[in-house]
């Protein structure tokens, strides 16, 4: 690995370890207590992490996950979940003090001012719950711009670019269900609403720490000549769900769109959510998973040549024919498909 490589490398964590110092300050500000500092200790380890993942692999990443995103999710998910508890128990508090029918999603008249350590005052004055809607936009956007600066490990550029636009539409999907949710009077009144959307929402942060992106890269398929195939040592082409592609989709369906449409539904008709907003995003996630499950079924079906391979194969299998007495009966072609 480069020298560039290793400095990106280096400044990833750094921005991971910077925000969520960020974080668990706000955390302990909020609760004026430092035992929250504790959760510093997996953005401590993102030093350890760093020199076991250089010294053990030769990309500079695992193949399949990224260590250094998860240690940054334990830090920073905890903290969101005490700022938005926190948030909760601001609107009770409200409500009660000042006899209202229900509690209010605003919270205005809880602001507090950033300053720097010799006491010099930085002019940024934010609500706590701009405060939590910040510290989310962030965490997506340092997740997307930390994949792109950690060493792509096994990834080709190709799948790279793929996966970070992949993943901005994961973030924006997350960011959607999150805020959408969180808004609605009969979810930040609810204790439990709020704990089961903070459940999905984490549920579907761990996505960023897998590496998976949906362009397949080259496989081999191995033909007969009588049309039958077997599978090749590289890719099992008898199953086509050995693709990435097919795993990314499974993951995306199983830890993001499933979770946000069964709990959009359950506000729905529990509780009769019903307003444009939730009512597209939920048609959204019908159709998100219609077309996905469309695609996989193309993918398993998806056996036959590409129809540029079929001369070359016909005049293998001339060849073949015209073969002397002694060669085998049935002869192999390998195709090479994207």
């Amino acid at each position: 690995m480069g020298v560039i490589s290793l400095v990106k490398a280096l400044i990833a964590r750094l921005f991971f370890g910077v925000h969520g110092v960020i974080v668990i300050w706000r955390v302990t500000t909020i609760y004026d207590s430092y035992y929250f500092y504790a959760l510093l200790a997996p953005l401590v380890l993102l030093i350890a992490e760093m020199g076991v993942t250089l010294k053990c692999t030769d990309t500079g990443e695992w193949k399949w996950m990224c260590p250094s995103v998860l240690l940054y999710l334990l830090s920073v998910v905890p903290c969101m979940w005490l700022l938005q508890l926190d948030l909760y128990n601001d609107r009770i508090e409200y409500r009660d003090e000042n006899d209202l029918d229900s509690c209010v999603a605003e919270t205005s008249y809880n602001e507090s001012t950033l300053e720097a350590v010799q006491g010099v005052t930085i002019p940024v004055s934010l609500s706590s719950d701009k405060w939590v809607l910040v510290f989310e936009l962030t965490i997506l956007f340092l997740l997307i711009l930390g994949r792109w600066l950690l060493p792509k490990g096994a990834l080709t550029r190709d799948q790279l670019s793929q996966l970070l636009l992949v993943y901005v539409g994961m973030a924006a999907d997350i960011l959607e269900f999150s805020l959408e949710s969180l808004k609605e009077p009969t979810v930040f009144c609810d204790l439990t609403l709020i704990v089961i959307v903070l459940i999905i929402w984490s549920w579907s942060l761990t996505q960023f720490t897998l590496v998976l992106t949906s362009v397949a890269g080259k496989r081999r398929r191995v033909v007969l000549q009588d049309g039958s195939r077997s599978c090749s040592e590289e890719c099992c082409s008898c199953c086509m769900c050995c693709q990435n592609e097919m795993w990314s989709m499974i993951i995306t369906l199983l830890m993001q769109d499933i979770p946000f449409l069964a709990m959009r539904l359950y506000l729905m008709i529990q509780f009769n959510v019903f307003n444009i907003m939730m009512v597209f995003f939920t048609c959204k996630n019908v159709l998100v998973i219609l077309l996905q499950g469309y695609r996989m079924m193309i993918l398993c079906g998806n056996n036959e040549v590409a129809p540029e391979d079929d001369t070359d194969e016909e005049a293998k299998a001339d060849d073949a024919r015209n073969s002397p007495p002694g060669a085998p009966d049935k002869a192999m072609v390998v195709v090479e498909s994207k």
